[in-house]
């Protein structure tokens, strides 16, 4: 199964613009990373490499996830 698909990079789109509800946050990391024995660190890699979304993409992405991984264990 090739995990760099379409869906995948519109996730990304939609993660590093803050367009994602938590739910779907949550739910794209574990279907598009953590499914693969991904972490965050990959998800920086995939923005950086695939993506022309800059620093801000990045951070972005990386503090949406982060939030929502620690709310969910929170709970």
């Amino acid at each position: 199964m090739e995990r760099y698909t379409e869906d995948l990079k519109i996730w990304l789109l939609a993660l590093a613009h803050r367009d994602l509800s938590d739910k779907d946050i949550l739910k794209g990391f574990i279907k598009y990373y953590v499914l693969f024995d991904f972490g965050i660190g990959q998800v920086v890699n995939d923005i950086v490499f695939h993506t022309m979304y800059g620093t801000a993409g990045v951070m972005n992405a990386k503090e949406s996830i982060t939030r929502v991984l620690n709310q969910t264990i929170q709970k």
